[in-house]
């Protein structure tokens, strides 16, 4: 097997220096544009190609971007690769990912390999139940003064670049849309108490309640996963309730399409017998039957903040901790209505 070409290789055949070589192929005007030329395309002929691995070595930065999402189950959390990965292409970087399950040794053990390999920043949606002392802990000392960008989910009082949703604010805006049309009777379908997204918008939901002089009762909040099989099977306990709820809101879409679904399996209209709201308005919630309302989470922004603030980390930039809450937006769809 013929040996790979090295910079010696091509220096050789065009008769310049190693030198010359590396900085012509990185297209550097310290060489003229006619020897340019030639270095890059006696390096085509001879299908050299860049050993970057080689390079990051040498200057200490391997230009891998790691990312590490908590649930790929959750098509909403795949939004952010899209406008994440746009900006790490840009910069020149590539990105190592993984999927952790939502559980905590896969994260552990993800940061850690990350790190061996040489990955010079990362992006981390927490899988549920991290903590601080999983993120700033004396088993990851290997983070201390590490890029690390938390999006999604906080974790409260880490030392890192957070960029996060109004989550409080979106629960407020689904209240005030239900209570304008005249519900007054709620319920509360939630995602347990181990993430921030969860706790918030429940506090939120609780909050927006007490401001209305509405009672929070066992009946009101239920907890559950972030499945369409638990408001399937929720829908059916709510329903015989004595006085079972106009307006039903939901944590996330996933969690309303299974509500949704349940609706029609028991003769219930939403959007005029009772309403229904999800949570982060993935794509598919305008194409649900009814289409259902929601909060929208600025996934492009929160992405794209979040890859400037880790490349700019990754450039050496100096600066206190940045949190940054990105607003959402409330979508209206057929799924709500008046209170029957």
């Amino acid at each position: 097997m013929a040996s790979r070409p090295t910079l010696k290789t091509i220096a050789d055949q065009v008769g310049v220096t190693v030198s010359a070589v590396s900085l012509a192929l990185r297209n550097d005007l310290r060489i003229s544009q006619a020897t340019r030329e030639r270095i890059q395309q006696a390096a085509k002929e001879l299908g050299y190609v860049y050993n970057r691995h080689a390079a990051g070595l040498r200057r200490g930065d391997s230009g891998t971007v790691a990312v590490c999402l908590n649930d790929l189950s959750n098509p909403f959390f795949t939004e952010f690769l899209g406008h994440m990965e746009a900006r790490f292409r840009e910069a020149d970087r590539m990105m190592l990912f993984c999927h952790a399950h939502e559980t905590p040794s896969i994260q552990a053990r993800f940061i850690r390999q990350m790190a061996e390999h040489g990955a010079a920043g990362l992006i981390l949606v927490p899988v549920a139940g991290t903590t601080r002392e999983d993120l700033d802990g004396p088993q990851v000392r290997h983070l201390q003064d590490f890029p690390l960008v938390l999006i999604s989910r906080d974790v409260a009082d880490t030392g890192f670049d957070r960029v996060i949703n109004d989550d409080v604010l979106g629960i407020r805006l689904l209240f005030e849309h239900l209570y304008e049309a005249g519900h007054r009777r709620f319920a509360w379908l939630g995602g347990g108490g181990d993430t921030s997204t969860a706790r918030d918008r429940e506090c939120s939901f609780r909050q927006q309640m007490d401001a209305a002089g509405l009672p929070v009762t066992r009946d009101s909040v239920h907890h559950g996963p972030t499945t369409l099989e638990f408001g399937d099977a929720m829908l059916e306990r709510l329903l015989t309730m004595p006085e079972p709820p106009t307006a039903i809101m939901c944590f996330s879409d996933i969690i309303a399409f299974g509500v949704l679904a349940a609706c029609y399996r028991h003769g219930v209209r939403p959007g005029v017998d009772i309403s229904v709201t999800g949570f982060d308005d993935m794509a598919a919630a305008a194409y649900s039957a009814p289409a259902l309302t929601s909060v929208r989470v600025r996934t492009d922004l929160i992405g794209q903040c979040a890859s400037e603030l880790l490349l700019s980390r990754m450039a050496g930039e100096q600066y206190p901790p940045v949190r940054k809450v990105v607003p959402p937006e409330l979508v209206v769809r057929a799924s709500t209505g008046p209170a029957a």
